[in-house]
């Protein structure tokens, strides 16, 4: 049974991938994932993998204010556990840990978008400006690359793109773990710019599936995406939330 242990400890080492691409400092520590550097845009400096260590993951946090890291930065919040209001963070948002076993509805072959992997850095590069969609052009006035190519090397990582008549109508992306209890794959990053966006989400799930055959699928959604994933039949595995510095 897929449990939310395992979709944390995915989402950790996903989170872990990405920085240590951009060439941050990272390690486990007091029950915590930890960036000891300043995040990439969007990913958080922690992530609790321990629902027992609160006292420990609370002086972590304490130690963390103390030193250098500019503010404002997250942390994930993986059981919903740390109340870190009383230590100067609020609630960024709440969100839920979901879970698929077992296959998703089968596509139309004729209407799906074709999915694929992207294989080089140009082909990342493509994929990055798809899922960056409206926000492409003042992103990457402001900011570098946020998916580094030495990504792509990595076996457990899948960036995947969606393509209807030669464009990119849909991307996501897969990474799969194993904490010890069997191995699961993440999905993750999903951004729907095509015609047909709940039909693209579906397409985005298979393509998963597909990237790591036979695997439970988990992740987080919230709102409006986390009642299309339940629609494809994911079910909750528990609540989570990320709190941010209040400067």
């Amino acid at each position: 049974m897929t449990t939310r242990v395992a979709a944390v400890h995915n989402n950790a080492l996903w989170c872990d991938a990405v920085c240590r691409a951009f060439g941050c400092t990272t390690s486990r520590v007091a029950g915590l994932w930890v960036n000891h550097d300043p995040a990439p845009p969007y990913y958080s400096n922690a992530v609790t993998i321990d629902p027992a260590a609160l006292d420990d993951q609370r002086s972590m946090v304490l130690s963390m204010l103390a030193g250098p890291l500019p503010r404002p930065w997250t942390i994930k919040d993986a059981f919903h556990t740390l109340d870190l209001m009383p230590i100067g963070f609020h609630i960024l948002f709440a969100a839920e840990w979901i879970g698929l076993t077992g296959a998703t509805a089968a596509a139309s072959p004729d209407t799906e978008a074709r999915w694929a992997a992207v294989s080089t850095d140009t082909g990342l590069v493509e994929w990055e400006a798809a899922w960056r969609g409206d926000n492409a052009d003042a992103d990457a006035a402001g900011s570098p690359r946020l998916f580094r190519p030495r990504l792509l090397d990595d076996p457990d990582i899948r960036f995947l793109a969606g393509r209807r008549d030669g464009d990119i109508a849909a991307v996501a992306i897969a990474n799969r773990s194993d904490d010890g209890s069997g191995p699961v794959v993440g999905i993750s990053n999903i951004v729907l710019s095509g015609s047909v966006p709940e039909r693209d989400r579906r397409g985005a799930v298979i393509a998963v599936q597909a990237a790591y055959p036979g695997l439970p699928v988990v992740g987080y959604e919230r709102g409006a995406d986390l009642a299309a994933m339940r629609a494809l039949g994911f079910r909750s595995l528990g609540p989570l939330r990320v709190w941010i510095t209040d400067d």
